[in-house]
């Protein structure tokens, strides 16, 4: 039976040389992680790794002394002081290439995860986070667990039995939340672009952040669309409640909406919690590049920050600076592309800075989060690129159609210049 653990006493558990695997997404384990950070100063030499979500979640326990440090899959502005301070290790990896990255790092020491409250058989849900903790647990030494009632059960989530873990703190804490998504003339513009290029029947991903949300939440036109995908918000809601989002037509888990995670408000977690057709699975299901290919007419919908005329994109980096990290995004566009009838989806504004700067531009001068050869189609508000089988020359003229007026004669000389040189 597991050893029940105040807060107080879980730092008592860390000691030096441990690697410490975190959950992170909704299932960020924050009333232990506040409990650590208040015994910041006792810990030393440990290890933390954790998946943290960007805009869901924080990192209470500081790593930014020499005594600590944490390995993390994306940035985020709240680590920023420890960036500069080099006291966290970033590892840019597909997000379905994280499991294997942990597997192959060795042994994990401890396990810190959430669960809702166990049932009368002593077992708990992972509720609405399963993403990588079925998969990561078998190659962890321990686990500590926080009970928390505000974690829901879910009628097709993982469980885990009490028995089965070594350390468990119940303990009531909100989950993350993310705050309302703003919708403004050219995310309208670029959501109604999206649509065009779903059709009923078509089975969406649709990743983190603003447009992607605002370009699924534009589909409640459509009828009999499925879900596949990492991450849930509450446009998924107005999908199923508009009668958009049936998964009656799907190839592959007919009448389940699969997601790994779930991020919105309290109101929208009762309302999954409370949605039978929604099914949690770990990251090795929900971002396998087989099950995605297996998936017929799976529709990719991502976002980037930038896209070049040779049709390749940044989606982390603005100028020098790691802003975000890939993620999910390839992975989905590559299980896409696989897929029968299936598109791979890139929407961004066209302009940034108050309209005073490009995001098509000549050629992409940080890093390449996406190949030229795993994109279908670019939208911006302007309209849609497709670039799909296009040449390198036809290419750039389509990308130059939906660039802002006011840089397309700039992007058609510097796009001659280049050809010419």
């Amino acid at each position: 039976m597991a050893e029940v653990l105040p807060l107080d006493r879980v730092a008592a558990l860390l000691r030096p040389g441990m690697t410490v695997f975190v959950q992170g997404s909704i299932g960020q384990p924050t009333a232990i992680l506040e409990a650590l950070g208040r015994s910041a100063q006792t810990l030393e030499g440990v290890h933390f790794v954790s998946p943290l979500t960007p805009g869901l979640n924080g990192f209470p326990v500081d790593p930014g002394n020499d005594r600590n440090r944490l390995t993390s899959f994306f940035d985020y502005q709240g680590l920023r002081d420890s960036w500069k301070g080099g006291e966290i290790d970033f590892v840019p990896l597909h997000y379905s290439e994280i499991l294997p990255w942990l597997r192959s790092a060795g042994r994990i020491d401890l396990a810190i995860i959430t669960l809702s409250d166990p049932d009368e058989d002593g077992c708990c849900s992972l509720g609405l986070a399963a993403d990588f903790v079925p998969d990561i647990l078998p190659h962890c030494e321990a686990v500590l667990a926080q009970c928390n009632r505000s974690m829901p059960r879910v009628a097709h989530a993982p469980t885990i039995r009490l028995s089965d873990l070594d350390h468990v703190v119940h303990e009531d804490h909100p989950l993350p939340v993310i705050g309302d998504v703003l919708r403004d003339a050219a995310s309208a513009a670029i959501a109604q672009n999206v649509a065009e290029l779903v059709r009923d029947g078509d089975t969406i991903q649709y990743g983190v952040g603003r447009l992607p949300h605002l370009a699924a939440a534009g589909l409640v036109g459509k009828r009999d669309l499925g879900l596949h995908t990492g991450l849930v918000s509450p446009a998924m809601r107005q999908l199923v409640e508009s009668g958009a989002l049936t998964g009656r037509l799907k190839s592959r888990d007919r009448g389940r909406h699969i997601t790994g995670a779930v991020s919105g408000d309290r109101e929208f977690y009762d309302w999954c919690a409370a949605c039978s057709d929604i099914e949690l699975r770990s990251v090795s299901y929900t971002h396998d590049i087989e099950v995605l290919g297996s998936i017929d007419n799976l529709v990719a919908i991502n976002s980037a920050l930038e896209v070049d005329l040779f049709g390749q994109a940044n989606a982390e980096m603005a100028g020098r600076r790691q802003i975000s990290a890939t993620g999910g995004l390839v992975d989905f566009l590559r299980g896409a592309r696989r897929s029968h009838g299936g598109r791979a989806i890139i929407c961004l504004p066209s302009t940034r800075a108050g309209g005073g700067k490009s995001n098509i531009v000549p050629r992409l001068g940080s890093v390449v989060t996406i190949a030229r050869t795993d994109i279908d189609f670019v939208v911006t508000e302007h309209g849609i690129a497709e670039l799909a089988h296009l040449s390198i020359e036809k290419r750039a003229e389509a990308l130059i159609a939906i660039a802002a007026p006011q840089f397309r004669e700039m992007l058609e000389g510097e796009w001659r210049g280049a050809a010419s040189s």
